[in-house]
């Protein structure tokens, strides 16, 4: 694929300026419209493409004006005026994002996918839902807030910021804008707070948009492969007929916050020192900054990490560099009630100590390796860089990213690398006056606020009643799916062995190696209690602090999780592996192999107060089970339909808490964790995939290093742990399952049909009688279920209602109906993938078995009948649905603070 041409001038779109970015193949163009609008277009050899129109939108109040209208123009416009244009248009689009976004001080709305066609038209969409929406009462009402019969406010951002606020990182870093930045759009919370979102009205939101959602306001995002002239051709044309009107003022620089500030959370306390770091710094310094966070903070044994723990806790949090605001914030702190005079002090003695060189090098090689991988690990990266892009734009600086033009080779190229971080963190940091104390401290939250008892309508003749939604988006005009679908291009696969060990090795161009070593086990195994345990405390044990050093200094990263894949054939079987993942720089993979060989079988994968590090993990986790009960309760539901998941549960659910506890309260928890490690790792048994820029048949050799420090075979036995789970309370949401059938049966693919469109069908109904912020219905078809949940839903009952008549709102599902439906499912089928993850996925599905079904499936999907739907509503109407929602007569409630992944790790 060839990189764009670039033109100095495309309907009234000038060139300012253009650079090389050669980590991408392309370049990167600024562009400016005679009406004030910028364009910044990314041009790459990627055939997935991104674009993004976004406003710079400071927050007037706490009333949350951008957020409101970031859902109400989506909401219906001049050219799709429908009241579900943005659902509407996800169901007839093959995109692989489409969302919208509301930052400290911008907005955007951005879309990525593989299909030209679909990519150009979408920016139309996108246009004119933001320079024409309709910013109609009723939707104001159904999205921002409304009175309810029994007095209490509802509405969907409400009761998302509901949610939002119930994690303590939220009031942590809207604690630490207002004490930083007094007086900016940044002490406001641009989401809305729940107490001052009822002070606004739908006059507002349009005051606010004729305001700041003007030609001179926007800056348009572009990246990879689309044609340019087609872009800015389509932009202009919606200029030319709008008012230029004014942008919004940069952010101001300021030099002094508030020294301390305090707010509450019902189950957390946490202290926090914040820095402001200053404007004017030096591209060089700025990427500096990023080293020198990663360096502080970036693995279990960096220095800022040793503080918290010596003062009683894990790290705060917020702890960390960001980039959020137009001065760049580093915080640091501890998950725990303590002096903040003696916090300070301890991180002052760490900033002003001159820094390890392995730290340093460490963080240097972490932050090469995220400048050179521009894969899509299942998120497109051109979204990625659009928020690094247009974050910098909409802050008055430059845009390129620096990560991208060669700085982490000027980083590595200085002669005293730590001695230019040490002296930054003295300047900007330890010797800064621009700091805060924030804390957190236990208290009940407010009482929820009484409706108003005067409401003023959005004009003199328009009341507050409950008024029709409009009609539904008809279907854009779009060649049949079958004709648009394209299959990714899969690597080819190459089996060899090394020391025994089996290994898929394939050839994917680019600098980066990944290769991943897997151990298989039953799902009944007496192993797997001991794994939540073992998965913690591994990164922070002396084997994880030496290797995420050592392999970090090398350009590289490593973890180990535990997957699950369901038979194809029986989903109620189930295995479950565990994995150690490396992705790195492929020049230095052979020093890196060698290392983990080195280390793996000698260093003790046991940390120092072992104990009390799975107490606070557990404690943890149990405080933040309010922002996680989505995905939780989706788990119990899905275990009470099929048992298999029962391994799932106890790594990621709520057994996996009570697994911890018990973990730690065991006499013989050092011993077990070492018999589990050694039984995991034995070179009997294990198996491997690497993917790398060379011939495939020669890539098994980069494991040797590895494999040969392993130990042939384990001996020994390991006692099982045992937990009953506490039955935890999960406030906020709804799920339900059915089970359906397995993967490869006949019927499996017009089950992901219907899961699709049951999507569609039941988002009105749920956000119409119960208020949720989401409602998300996915079919699982290689677990051989079918889910349902609602995402920050006051309402939870209602809701189960709806589910539990699911099918009843099913369209006639013929035409228009069924092509969305398919579409949505041809999406989630063929997500996008970096053909290094789809050469790993190939060779999972030649080791479990499911390659000779994996065309057959999509053929199947590409032909579901209205017919076959039918047929498998009919089934899932007549079966058992099993629901996580109800509990002593209460329901569970949870939410989910990404639709996208579930939380499921199934193959």
């Amino acid at each position: 694929m060839t990189v764009p041409a670039v033109c100095a001038d495309l309907h009234g779109f000038r060139l300012e300026r253009l650079r090389p970015l050669p980590v991408l193949g392309g370049s990167f163009g600024e562009y400016r419209h005679e009406s004030g609008a910028r364009l910044l277009y990314v041009a790459a050899p990627d055939e997935s493409s991104t674009l993004s129109v976004s406003f710079r939108t400071p927050p007037w109040s706490d009333a949350g004006h951008p957020h409101v209208l970031e859902h109400l123009v989506l909401m219906g416009s001049r050219r799709f005026p429908s009241r579900d244009a943005f659902q509407a248009w996800q169901r007839w689009q093959l995109l692989d994002y489409l969302n919208a976004s509301t930052t400290r001080d911008w907005t955007a709305f951005t879309a990525s996918g593989t299909v030209p066609g679909d990519m150009l038209d979408t920016l139309d969409f996108l246009l004119d839902a933001t320079f024409n929406p309709l910013l109609e009462g009723g939707a104001f009402r159904q999205e921002a807030w409304r009175p309810l019969p029994d007095g209490s406010l509802g509405g969907v951002i409400l009761n998302e910021m509901r949610g939002a606020y119930a994690h303590p990182a939220r009031r942590l870093r809207e604690a630490t804008g207002a004490a930083l930045f007094p007086g900016s759009a940044y002490a406001w919370s641009s989401g809305g707070t729940p107490q001052a979102l009822p002070d606004l009205s739908v006059a507002d939101v349009r005051a606010y948009h004729a305001q700041y959602y003007v030609p001179a306001n926007l800056t348009v995002f572009a990246y990879g492969s689309l044609p340019l002239p087609e872009v800015t051709r389509r932009v202009a044309q919606v200029l030319r007929a709008r008012p230029r009107g004014q942008a919004a003022p940069w952010p101001q620089p300021m030099t002094a916050g508030v020294p301390e500030w305090t707010v509450s959370h019902p189950r957390s306390a946490q202290t926090l020192i914040a820095w402001a770091l200053p404007e004017g710094l030096s591209p060089l310094e700025t990427q500096g900054l990023n080293v020198l966070g990663l360096a502080l903070l970036g693995h279990p044994d960096a220095p800022l990490q040793r503080v918290a723990r010596a003062l009683g806790g894990p790290l705060a949090d917020g702890s960390g560099l960001h980039a959020d605001t137009a001065q760049p914030v580093l915080a640091a702190g501890v998950a725990a009630d303590v002096d903040p005079q003696e916090l300070l002090a301890a991180l002052l003695d760490v900033l002003r100590a001159p820094l390890r060189p392995e730290d340093v090098q460490a963080a240097l090689g972490r932050y090469t390796l995220s400048a050179l991988d521009t894969q899509h690990h299942g998120f497109p990266y051109g979204v990625q860089l659009s928020f690094d892009v247009l974050g910098a734009a909409h802050h008055g600086q430059d845009a390129l990213p620096q990560a991208l033009a060669g700085a982490a080779q000027a980083l590595a190229d200085l002669p005293d690398l730590p001695g230019f971080l040490a002296d930054l963190a003295r300047r900007v940091l330890a010797d800064s006056g621009h700091r805060s104390v924030v804390r957190l401290q236990v208290a009940p939250d407010p009482e929820p606020r009484a409706a108003p008892l005067l409401l003023d309508g959005p004009t003199g003749s328009e009341g507050w009643e409950e008024q029709a939604p409009l009609a539904a988006a008809p279907a854009p005009q779009r060649a049949a799916l079958t004709e648009r679908v394209r299959l990714p291009d899969v690597p080819d696969l190459h089996a060899g062995e090394v020391l025994g060990v089996p290994v898929q090795s394939a050839r994917v161009p680019g600098a980066l190696t990944q290769f991943s070593v897997s151990r298989d086990l039953p799902g009944e195994t007496d192993l797997l209690g001991w794994l939540p345990a073992y998965l913690h405390l591994l990164p922070r044990s002396p084997l994880g602090q030496a290797l995420t050093r050592d392999v970090q200094a090398l350009g590289a990263t490593w973890s180990v999780n535990a997957d699950t894949t369901h038979d194809p054939l029986d989903p109620a079987r189930v295995t479950l592996s565990v994995t150690l993942n490396v992705r790195g720089l492929s020049t230095r993979m052979t020093d890196v192999t060698a290392r983990l060989g080195q280390a793996w079988a000698t260093l003790s994968p046991v940390p120092q107060e072992a104990r009390r590090q799975l107490q606070d993990r557990a404690a943890q986790l149990r405080a933040l089970r309010p922002t996680q009960s989505a995905q939780l309760g989706m788990l119990r539901a899905a275990l009470a339909v099929n048992p298999a998941f029962g391994v799932r549960e106890a790594c990621d659910g709520c057994l996996s808490h009570d697994l911890l506890d018990a973990s730690a309260a065991h006499p013989a928890l050092e011993d077990a964790l070492r018999a589990l490690h050694a039984a995991l790792w034995a070179r009997e048994d294990l198996r491997a995939v690497v993917v790398a820029d060379q011939p495939g048949p020669a890539l098994p050799e980069v494991l040797r290093p590895l494999l040969s420090g392993l130990p042939v075979a384990a001996r020994g036995a390991l006692a099982p742990l045992r937990a009953a789970p506490g039955g935890a309370d999960l406030p906020g949401s709804a799920a339900l399952a059915w089970p359906t059938v397995p993967f490869a049966h006949a019927d499996a693919p017009a089950f992901l049909v219907l899961g699709r469109a049951l999507q569609d069908a039941l988002h009105a109904p749920v956000r119409a009688q119960g208020g949720a912020y989401a409602v998300t219905v996915r079919a699982l078809p290689e677990a051989g279920l079918l889910l349902a949940v609602s995402a920050r839903d006051p309402q939870p009952e209602r809701t189960l209602d709806v589910f539990r008549a699911a099918t009843s709102y099913l369209p006639d599902l013929r035409g228009e109906a069924l092509e969305a439906a398919r579409l949505g499912a041809v999406r989630q089928l063929l997500s996008l993938r970096s053909r290094a993850m789809l050469a790993r996925q190939a060779a999972l599905d030649a080791h479990f078995g499911f390659v000779p079904h994996r065309a057959v499936f999509l053929r199947g999907l590409l032909s579901v009948t209205a017919d076959d739907i039918a047929r498998v509503a009919a089934q899932l109407a007549r079966w058992p649905r099993t629901t996580s929602s109800l509990t002593h007569g209460r329901p569970f409630c949870h939410h989910i603070p990404s639709l996208l992944p579930w939380g499921f790790h199934d193959h």
